[in-house]
């Protein structure tokens, strides 16, 4: 995120807890490596636009008493979302903004969730554009962002257990033979049905009213969704790959048997 940053023209300082790490990245992009938090602070201007990555979470409690009033601070770190409320209040009460963005991506394309106020997305576009062009959503207050990125996660989890169980099926029907691999590879390429999921889960949130509910900042509101939220998904997605499962599975036997059927030329 930071190299997508730089190559984009913006200025960074950076931070990282392997010091060594951090000067050998500086070396590939033009980045001023900070030996320490105190030093990350003290070079960038005001007000300032300050990042925790994913992974950083560690570093939120040693730089929030270095914050001062204007400062925005984006936590891509992966923490619950009730956190992120309390955290929000809390800095808030500093004028300090807290935008909390939910990361999903590859390491190369990113997509943003972001919660917070809308005026301090404005002000950090250069740095969302350059990170995730056209990719990047306000999904709605504070805790938003990070509540979403956690349902984008129960629908990864999701799947994996799904396909996973279905393999496990395949390679334990014994009386027949299968290159699980070459079928996993086959089945990721299946781009009509992932979008057939994209689509299912759309349906599910628009049915149900959950995007409205998650935009209207309430607390008990986000905390009840969770609970809801994550069951259904999981089933909804379970009964689809199931279905789709069957259906696959169905069709290699068929194929299997139908080829054993076949006379043999001469």
């Amino acid at each position: 995120m930071a190299g997508l940053m730089c190559a984009s023209g913006l200025d960074l300082a950076a931070y990282d807890s392997d010091v060594a790490a951090s000067v050998a990245f500086s070396k590939t992009c033009a980045i001023h490596a900070c030996r320490t938090l105190e030093e990350l602070v003290s070079s960038v201007r005001n007000p300032r636009r300050l990042w925790i990555m994913p992974g950083a979470a560690a570093c939120f409690e040693r730089l929030e008493p270095l914050l001062e009033a204007d400062d925005i601070v984006v936590d891509c770190a992966v923490i619950h979302y009730k956190n992120t409320v309390r955290r929000s209040t809390e800095l808030a009460e500093r004028h300090i903004t807290l935008i909390d963005a939910g990361v999903c991506g590859n390491g190369v394309h990113h997509a943003l969730m972001l919660g917070g106020e809308a005026q301090a997305l404005d002000m950090l576009k250069p740095c969302l554009e350059a990170i995730s062009p056209q990719r990047w959503l306000h999904c709605g207050p504070s805790g938003s962002g990070h509540f979403l990125e956690q349902v984008h996660k129960h629908i990864q989890h999701s799947v994996s257990q799904t396909v996973n169980q279905s393999l496990a099926v395949i390679r334990n029907i014994g009386s027949l033979s299968f290159n699980l691999d070459a079928m996993a590879r086959i089945w990721q390429m299946a781009v009509a049905e992932q979008t057939a999921i994209q689509g299912l889960v759309v349906d599910f949130l628009n049915e149900t009213g959950v995007l409205s509910r998650i935009r209207s900042g309430n607390a008990q509101e986000l905390a009840g969704l969770q609970q809801q939220m994550t069951p259904a998904l999981n089933l909804a997605l379970a009964l689809h790959y199931a279905d789709l499962g069957s259906r696959l599975f169905q069709q290699q036997i068929s194929a299997a048997l139908g080829t054993a059927a076949r006379p043999k030329s001469i």
